[in-house]
């Protein structure tokens, strides 16, 4: 039996696609390496300050600025990875403003998308909440206090944003986590109170 001409033309393209695909997954597997390492070095930073061991969370934050740089060009092509250790970045930073009482960094500060900094921001107050836990904890009620009502900043800002999941994504659930965790650290407050 006697071939098509599918063969020749489809193997052809076929070929042509899996060459660039191989060049595509190289820099994806790189990106991808990249972010992992990104994010566990802001996951040790929030550790140390919880800890209380700021100067190992500044070394490790001094850094992240170039390293999000060198990211970002690596993965220019792959923005749909780029947005977690975006947030990951905003997180760390905002939070460390918050702890240091220094000014909160914009999206513009950080070089990062607004939608990864709203991610990073809610994300924040969860680490804001355990700050606060440790306050009580240590008997830091004044530390305690000021943590509560960062908390209750960002959830008042955060709540503006009044959209369906379809055009804020992940945000929407973001939010409703802030909720419960405000909520949570409403009772933590006053059953110090009594």
């Amino acid at each position: 039996m006697k071939g098509t001409k599918i063969s020749k033309v489809l193997g052809k393209v076929v070929g042509e696609l899996a060459a660039q695909l191989d060049i595509k997954e190289k820099n994806q597997d790189k990106v991808l390496s990249l972010s992992r390492e990104f994010i566990r070095d802001c996951a040790k930073a929030i550790r140390h300050l919880h800890t209380e061991n700021p100067a190992e969370a500044k070394e490790l934050m001094a850094g992240m600025k170039k390293k999000l740089a060198e990211l970002k060009k690596v993965g220019e092509n792959f923005p749909h990875i780029l947005d977690t250790p975006m947030q990951e970045y905003a997180e760390i930073m905002i939070f460390s403003a918050i702890v240091d009482k220094k000014e909160i960094p914009t999206p513009e500060d950080l070089d990062i998308t607004v939608s990864s900094y709203l991610g990073g921001f809610l994300d924040c107050s969860g680490e804001v909440r355990r700050a606060l836990q440790l306050a009580l904890k240590e008997g830091k009620y004044d530390d305690a206090e000021y943590y509560f009502k960062c908390m209750n900043e960002i959830y008042d800002e955060m709540m503006l944003l009044k959209y369906s999941a379809s055009l804020v994504g992940n945000l929407k659930r973001k939010q409703d986590v802030l909720r419960g965790q405000l909520e949570h650290a409403r009772s933590e407050m006053l059953r110090v109170a009594k």
